[in-house]
Formats: structure tokens, C-alpha cells, sequence
């Protein structure tokens, strides 16, 4: 009768272990899923890529008034590249005149720059009058926290809708190395966002916000 017992207390003891070693194997599993799907990390970068949109003979969407998004894209950018110099940060500026920078040149800098992330400045457009918001897009999941920090703190610039975080397969997110995002911080052909947007002083709060959500990524704040 001793034989049985024995062997039975084995058993147990052996499906315990194995019961263990899968808990242990989960929660390092699970760790090491939320750094994946929310960033590298805490103070993973310390230089950004700002990247001002369109350019030259590429003029972006056309405002119902005022400047169209080349130059509302590089005023932005030229504001967040001060505030985050101002911060600290280092900075590459893929645009600063007036001039047309291909797709492959923007992705190119950024692919070739250690401990960086790439953020895109845009403004969106839209046949509907009524569209309005601001957007982020990312494509790699390491972008996904980047994204939601920098629409967290982008809200704050003016009022407008909320459009959410997206996956985009845009050129310069899907052929980057580094976490980037592109930003669509309000519509051109909306009254309200383009009115706000062709405000030097909201351009500027936009920045700032922008900014705050880039060293909020630096800090590994989670939205």
C-alpha cells in the first residue's frame, strides 16, 4: 500500500512544478507583450525625427482659408523642434524651407539615426465639411504608446474632435525603423479645426502639446 502512495505524492509533485514553471512562463510572457505593444521602454530614444509634410510643389490639402498644409505643417514643426531643443531633446529636421524631400529621403534619415523616433506633422482634409479631429497613425505595435501619448496631450491645443489612434501603412511609417507616427492634427477644410489651425498662437499650443507627448514617451508614460 506504501508503493501507491508514494508514487501518487511523486505525481503531484511533478504536476505542481510543471503548474509553476507555466505561471512563471506567463507572467515573463505578458512583461515582455506589454513593452511590445506599448514601446521599448523609458528613455529608449533621445533624438526625434520631426518631419514637416509635403513641401515645395507639393503643396498638401487646401485650406477653405488661409495658408495650405505645406506651410502649416512646417510652422508646426519648426515650433515643436524649438520646444523639444528647449527640452533637452536632439533634433533632425527633415524640412525646414520651402522644398519638396521624397518619401524615401524622410525614412532614409530616420532608419539612419540611432536611438530615435520619427514623428510626421500633417493636417488633414476631407470632401465633408463637417469631418474634424485629430489623428495619430502608426504602423509597428512599438509606435502604438508614442501615438496615444501624443494624441493624449495634442487634444489639449484646441477644441476638436477626438478620431482615435490607426494603423496606417503610409510609406514613412511602413518602411521605418525607428517608432514613428504621422500626426493629422486637425482638418484644413473644416471651418472650426482651420480656423484654429491658421492661428499662429494655436499652432504654437500645438507644438507644445505635441511635444509633451514625445517626452511623455521618453518617460514611458502609459496613456
Amino acid at each position: 500500500m506504501k508503493f501507491p502512495v508514494h508514487q501518487s505524492i511523486r505525481r503531484a509533485v511533478r504536476v505542481l512544478a510543471s503548474a509553476l514553471a507555466a505561471v512563471a512562463a506567463a507572467a515573463l510572457s505578458s512583461c515582455q507583450s506589454t513593452g511590445g505593444n506599448y514601446g521599448p521602454g523609458a528613455g529608449f530614444f533621445n533624438t526625434v525625427i520631426v518631419d514637416a509634410g509635403h513641401g515645395g510643389h507639393d503643396e498638401g490639402a487646401h485650406a477653405c482659408s488661409g495658408a495650405h498644409e505645406k506651410s502649416l505643417a512646417l510652422d508646426t514643426s519648426r515650433r515643436l523642434a524649438s520646444v523639444l531643443r528647449s527640452n533637452g531633446m536632439r533634433v533632425i529636421e527633415n524640412r525646414t524651407g520651402d522644398y519638396f524631400v521624397t518619401l524615401a529621403k524622410r525614412t532614409s534619415v530616420s532608419n539612419n539615426t540611432g536611438q530615435a523616433v520619427f514623428v510626421s506633422i500633417h493636417y488633414n482634409h476631407s470632401e465633408r465639411r463637417g469631418a474634424q479631429g485629430i489623428e495619430i497613425y502608426y504602423n509597428a505595435l512599438r509606435a502604438k504608446r508614442l501615438a496615444a501619448n501624443i494624441l493624449r496631450e495634442s487634444l489639449r491645443a484646441y477644441s476638436t474632435d477626438n478620431r482615435g489612434i490607426k494603423k496606417g501603412r503610409y510609406y514613412v511609417l511602413r518602411n521605418n525603423r525607428r517608432p514613428s507616427v504621422l500626426c493629422e492634427l486637425g482638418f484644413v477644410s473644416n471651418p472650426s479645426d482651420n480656423r484654429n489651425i491658421q492661428n499662429p498662437a494655436v499652432r504654437q499650443r500645438i507644438a507644445e502639446r505635441v511635444a509633451a507627448g514625445i517626452l511623455a514617451e521618453k518617460a514611458g508614460r502609459r496613456p
